[in-house]
């Protein structure tokens, strides 16, 4: 039991990624979207996929990719290519 304790107070108190991070390993899953990865690094602030999909283009997680298809993918909504 012990073991478990330590193994998972270990794993669990790893350094959190910055905002600059989660939106690198975003990035890294949008770029494998076909093989079925799905937005997981992004903060879903919204109550609803269609305030995550305006908090991403607002705060401009999409980068130098199409802001609708980026966010889009990320919210989960719609088509994107």
């Amino acid at each position: 039991m012990k073991k478990i304790l330590i193994l998972l107070m270990i794993t669990g108190c790893g350094a959190s990624l910055t905002l600059d991070e989660k939106i690198d390993k975003a990035h890294q899953e949008y770029s494998k979207r076909d093989s079925g990865y799905q937005s997981s690094y992004l903060p879903r602030i919204g109550n609803n996929r269609g305030e995550d999909y305006r908090n991403c283009i607002q705060e401009k997680y999409y980068r130098n990719q199409d802001q609708h298809d980026f966010c889009a993918w990320h919210a989960g909504i719609g088509k994107y290519q």
